[in-house]
């Protein structure tokens, strides 16, 4: 008889346990929550999930374009523009300026050979789109 009035009381507190884990949706106010979604229904503790790690691809895709700006803010300044930036050998009047602004000798000139933060490829796209613009078809007259 001790046993059953105890599984009894064990099954009245499990279910009075299981009450105060779960509570009405603050959200929605329609569906019950646990104390694992932070008492929110599933539909709404997805969507918050979903917001957040927006927020966080946000957040890192916003630090990896400030990195890339502190990287391109850092520029070589050549302490003796009569020697080549790389091998240091003089130069006299054969000395090449990179559109980076430093001088190299004849084996360092190309932009593979010294490293160079002049983004080229960028200033050919961007002089491609200018020499050549979008012909519509509404501009071309009907022959």
């Amino acid at each position: 008889m001790q046993n059953n009035q105890q599984a009894t009381t064990e099954e009245q507190s499990k279910n009075q346990e299981e009450k105060q884990e779960t509570q009405r949706c603050p959200s929605c106010d329609t569906f019950y929550g646990t104390a694992k979604t932070n008492f929110y229904c599933s539909k709404c503790y997805k969507t918050i999930l979903q917001t957040s790690n927006q927020q966080q691809q946000q957040q890192l895709q916003q630090q990896i374009q400030e990195e890339k700006v502190q990287s391109n803010q850092q520029v070589n300044i050549q302490q003796d523009p009569s020697k080549c930036y790389v091998c240091k050998r003089k130069l006299g009047i054969s000395g090449i300026q990179c559109k980076c602004k430093i001088v190299f000798c004849n084996k360092h000139r190309l932009p593979e050979d010294h490293n160079c933060s002049f983004d080229h490829a960028e200033k050919a796209k961007q002089l491609l789109i200018k020499n050549n613009p979008l012909v519509d078809h509404k501009k071309l007259e009907e022959l």
